[in-house]
């Protein structure tokens, strides 16, 4: 997938710090990735990724600045390109300013390998351009009844937007893999039966505390605490926008080299060390 839409049902589901480390796993897979905080005037991802903005697409918008002076880019090789914060010319763009904007983005990231967008949570006017321009979509849901009938919501409207999206779903927050695996498959089956489409399964990431120790840090918790489990997580969720699939036996270059560097042991040292 050239183009990647990540967005969710409902917010507060932690979207934008997977955004975040999918990004930087990508990156240090020697791929080149542009990532587009498309929470328009409400951005996140510059301040989980440490970054100070000093031109955003606020400027873009109203001053006509140039898309590649709003770029800059993360310790780990991301390029971020930040929504602006607080800029009335973003909050006012319709439906046609935001296509547009995105088609825009879309020409100065053609050098990229991958483009992965930040959405807004829902849909809408807001969302909807990004969807029709993107080649995939990952769908972040928890487990609650609430975050998993508005994932059900979100896909059938995405589909009816662009009935070709490759879309995903990973699973946050999860106790184990297991429990990720089984909330998948409940939404995957509702979704082949009512849908009659394919919900691919994109992995699940556990709750752990080095998320949000990574954000209060202001960095993507897969480059600050990449042995974590959540970090080990996200890999099989880079490995099937790579286009591979979660399982052990296929591997991407990154995850081959990840996973065999850190054995059991060496990830369970680390951590105490992290913990002290």
């Amino acid at each position: 997938m050239k183009t990647l839409a990540v967005t969710s049902g409902k917010g507060g589901v932690g979207k934008t710090a997977l955004a975040c480390s999918l990004a930087t796993i990508i990156a240090q897979d020697g791929k080149k990735v542009l990532l587009v905080d498309a929470q328009f005037g409400l951005p996140n991802v510059d301040l989980y990724c440490g970054l100070e903005m000093g031109c955003t697409l606020g400027h873009v918008v109203r001053d006509g600045r140039e898309l590649r002076d709003a770029v800059m880019a993360t310790d780990a090789g991301v390029d971020v390109l930040s929504g602006g914060s607080g800029w009335k010319e973003l909050s006012l763009l319709d439906s046609a300013g935001i296509a547009g904007l995105i088609n825009s983005i879309l020409s100065f990231g053609a050098g990229y390998d991958h483009i992965i967008f930040d959405c807004p949570s829902g849909f809408g006017d807001r969302v909807n351009p990004i969807l029709e321009a993107s080649d995939g979509l990952m769908l972040v849901s928890l487990g609650d009844a609430a975050s998993l009938m508005n994932s059900y919501g979100m896909l059938k409207t995405s589909w009816e937007i662009k009935s070709d999206l490759k879309a995903g779903i990973v699973v946050n927050r999860v106790s184990g893999a297991a429990q990720g695996k089984q909330i998948a498959q409940e939404v995957q089956g509702i979704v082949g039966q009512f849908l009659s489409r394919e919900l691919q399964y994109w992995g699940s990431v556990r709750e752990d505390s080095h998320v949000g120790k990574a954000c209060m840090e202001r960095r993507p918790f897969s480059e600050k605490y990449p042995v974590a489990g959540a970090s080990q997580d996200m890999i099989d969720a880079a490995n099937c926008v790579m286009g591979g699939e979660v399982d052990e036996t296929v591997e991407v270059s990154f995850l081959g080299r990840l996973k065999s560097k850190f054995n059991k042991g060496e990830v369970a040292a680390d951590l105490q060390a992290e913990a002290a």
